[in-house]
């Protein structure tokens, strides 16, 4: 990867977090051999907060993998798909370093085509902490990672080759504390089972919060609003889209090609109530992303669905970064400029048969 494909400034943001954290990478031998508490406590704090934003596949694996190699305590990562080689090389290289490693992994992702009691023994054999998600969640479709307790990355993305290579993605990677002891305060209590109901601002969570609080910034947008939806069922959200076009917002929405009847009479109602509607010709939509008033990205992994806002366990960060949202915006107008005009209808079928699982999964989700 060449520095030319980043922002000058993102690039730098993405290549000091390692640094805030953990300074160089640790061996086994370098290690202190004492318990996890011990081993944060001596670890600096991080100098300041710093947000940066990170788009796939142009950054590729570099902002995951940088974080993942640097760490020196604890890696701790939920997730609901998890097939990339390099990924899960590097949390056994962590592990093998004497980095303590817990992974939250969905047991039966829908459409998933199964695997996961391979992949859990795996990892186990090699020292990582694997518990399947809690079951009172109809998915736990999470996708964050928290290292050392002082860097956060929450994802659109599952952690699979497709992601880096296929997909349009984003993922925030910051230092800011409330987001950092936010996303370990939630790993924390599923990982223990702990079934109090979560609320840890900037993160938008589910199910705790998140329909009211997407609900609650679509309808205080004054002036516009961008959005990537890979899926958008819920009738509220849809209906909160249309209050906001009433009131004179400009509301911009980038989806797939439409995949089914429901789908086309969902963009059909959009733009007969003034919702632009454009369909992606790149790049596959994974992402979750919504840009407001051009000032406020939210990144995450919420779909508009019931099951995503109501039922699901999900994570998303509320990022007012300039920089950041500046990188977000660039994105966005780049994809916008290129996407397809006109009726938004049934893709290829050699593009509809390679993304028939993962359409599924996240209809389902």
């Amino acid at each position: 990867m060449t520095a030319k494909r980043w922002p000058l400034l993102v690039l730098a943001i993405v290549l000091m977090l390692p640094i805030l954290t953990a300074c160089s990478p640790t061996t086994r031998e370098d290690r202190p051999t004492t318990d996890t508490a011990t081993c944060l406590r001596t670890i600096a704090p991080a100098p300041g907060t710093v947000t940066g934003i990170f788009v796939e596949p142009d950054d590729t694996r570099a902002p995951i993998l940088n974080e993942l190699d640097h760490a020196r305590c604890t890696i701790d990562v939920a997730v609901y798909l998890l097939t990339d080689a390099e990924v899960i090389a590097a949390l056994e290289a962590a592990a093998s370093r004497g980095v303590r490693v817990r992974l939250i992994l969905e047991h039966y992702p829908y459409g998933g085509g199964g695997g996961q009691d391979d992949l859990a023994d795996r990892l186990r054999s090699e020292g990582i902490d694997v518990q399947w998600s809690d079951n009172q969640f109809r998915f736990t479709h999470a996708k964050y990672i928290v290292v050392d307790r002082q860097v956060a990355l929450i994802l659109n993305q599952n952690l699979t080759k497709s992601s880096f290579t296929g997909n349009r993605e984003f993922g925030a990677v910051t230092t800011d504390p409330e987001a950092v002891m936010g996303a370990q305060l939630i790993f924390d209590r599923d990982w223990e089972r702990n079934r109090q109901p979560v609320a840890a601002p900037p993160l938008i969570v589910s199910p705790s919060d998140s329909r009211a609080r997407y609900e609650k910034i679509i309808g205080e947008a004054r002036v516009s609003i961008d959005l990537y939806a890979e899926v958008i069922q819920d009738p509220e959200i849809i209906e909160a889209l249309e209050d906001a076009v009433t009131r004179g917002v400009r509301v911009r929405l980038i989806l797939n090609p439409s995949s089914g009847a429901e789908d086309i009479a969902t963009v059909a109602g959009l733009r007969s109530r003034g919702v632009d509607v454009r369909a992606a010709t790149r790049l596959y939509i994974h992402a979750k992303l919504m840009i407001v008033d051009g000032t406020t990205a939210i990144v995450g992994s919420q779909n508009f669905t019931r099951t995503s806002l109501d039922a699901n366990r999900e994570l998303a960060l509320i990022v007012q970064d300039p920089l950041a949202v500046a990188r977000c915006r660039e994105i966005f107008t780049t994809d916008w400029d290129a996407a397809r005009q006109g009726q938004v209808r049934n893709a290829s079928r050699d593009s509809m048969i390679a993304f028939r699982s993962l359409v599924i999964s996240e209809h389902a989700a």
